[in-house]
């Protein structure tokens, strides 16, 4: 890859070249055995939480209207993360985001349990609850796309997020089925407590976790803000301005498969909360898995390629679900194959973005970059909520998995993002 003053050289801003670590010296390493735990809490926490607001939306209204609302206001909140990114790049130990942040978000899920168990939950405190747990998330993942690149460097992505994978996956199991067996017995009340213990044990995991930036700008703001934008630009901004194209495209189908689970469940299967449960805990298992291939491949070099990939699998993956309909050994491979194609998306851009720039603008790049998709997924879920208002299920199915499909052939006419690498 062409070096230039926005590409990530030898000594850019102080950041040497790293040699790739293997998993004895990893496995040895206080750091990762923190940062893994604290980003298994995290992550699993926030899985929970989106299938409680998803099941608990669908028991209170019949259907996925409400869901599609609460999850464009979320991901709409989540586009502001383009303002939190100049701030988090400025705060020299990124620990103490999440020690701030974490405690709030579990008090907010607290009170989200509270309210639904006795009786008091509205439409406007749910829409409040899921706008504040938003907005810190903003603030932490601005930092989460720092930490690693800072701890480990940029040869140790993939590295990392493997191992890490591998070595949690045991908990990662045993969480994910007992975050399925709550909500399978406590609905989404037990998964609201559930997500509010596993982010008091992120804070306790963050505390002894330093994440400090060797060189910290003190620019002003707005200064800050731009300089963010100017990666756009030029020939070297090609990579992003390409990648942002089909982020906005597919970004409008991104919440689907989710909001269509629920329904999938109601039809085919009686509205068993028990298999709905079952069915989204082999999602996250299906991402789970990949994540693990990913850590073994390290595949800096093939990053667009993968990733367009995964964009077309995930319309495959849709088009599956509905043909298998009520058939369950069928429905359970469907939903760990899309599992593993929306992981595999995810995953191929968020490390493009945290490997390819500096360590002191990732919160700024990353931020920037989640907003093409993040403008689209607000209006593609409050959009797939409507159409599955007037639209019949293998209908609603038969258009997200064109739209997957036809992102995918974007992503292939576009060089930017056929050539993605770090």
């Amino acid at each position: 890859m062409t070096q230039s003053r926005y590409g990530p050289g030898p000594n850019l801003k102080g950041t040497p070249e790293r040699k790739v670590r293997g998993p004895w010296s990893l496995l040895h390493d206080r750091t990762f055995i923190l940062l893994t735990a604290r980003g298994t809490s995290a992550s699993i926490g926030y899985s929970v939480y989106l299938g409680t607001i998803l099941w608990l939306s669908y028991r209170l209204t019949g259907g996925v209207f409400l869901a599609g609302v609460l999850i464009g206001i979320e991901t709409a909140v989540y586009t502001l993360t383009l303002l939190a990114g100049p701030v988090i790049d400025r705060v020299q130990d990124k620990r103490w985001v999440y020690v701030v942040c974490y405690p709030i978000q579990a008090a907010a899920s607290l009170v989200l349990g509270l309210t639904f168990a006795l009786g008091y939950l509205t439409v406007p405190i749910l829409v409040a609850i899921v706008v504040l747990l938003a907005a810190l998330w903003d603030l932490t993942w601005a930092a989460d796309s720092t930490a690693t690149r800072l701890l480990f460097g940029k040869e140790n992505l993939f590295a990392v997020s493997g191992l890490g994978t591998a070595l949690g996956g045991a908990v990662d199991v045993a969480l994910f089925f007992t975050a399925g067996l709550v909500l399978a017995l406590f609905g989404a009340t037990g998964g609201a407590y559930f997500y509010a213990g596993l982010l008091l044990a992120g804070t306790v995991l963050a505390f002894p976790l330093p994440i400090l930036t060797a060189r910290v700008q003190r620019h002003r703001y707005l200064q800050g803000f731009l300089e963010g934008w100017r990666h756009y630009r030029g020939e070297a901004g090609k990579g992003l301005r390409h990648l942002a194209i089909l982020q906005f495209s597919y970004g409008f189908f991104v919440s689907a498969p989710l909001l269509l689970l629920p329904l999938y469940v109601g039809r085919y299967f009686d509205d068993s909360q028990g298999l709905y449960a079952t069915l989204y805990v082999v999602y996250l298992l299906g991402g789970m898995a990949i994540g693990l291939v990913l850590g073994w491949l390290n595949p800096r070099d093939s990053l667009g390629t993968l990733g367009i990939s995964a964009v077309a699998a995930t319309g495959v993956g849709m088009l599956a679900a509905e043909v298998s309909q009520n058939i369950l050994p069928l429905q359970l491979f469907v939903w760990t194959f899309v599992g593993v194609a929306v992981t595999t998306r995810s995953e191929v851009f968020w490390s493009y973005t945290q490997g390819r720039f500096a360590p002191d603008v990732l919160a700024r790049i990353s931020g920037n970059s989640y907003l093409f998709a993040g403008l689209a997924g607000a209006v593609g879920a409050v959009l797939v909520g409507s159409l599955s208002q007037v639209w019949g299920l293998p209908l609603l199915t038969d258009f997200v998995a064109a739209g997957f499909l036809a992102s995918a052939g974007i992503g292939l006419a576009l060089p930017g993002v056929r050539t993605l690498a770090f």
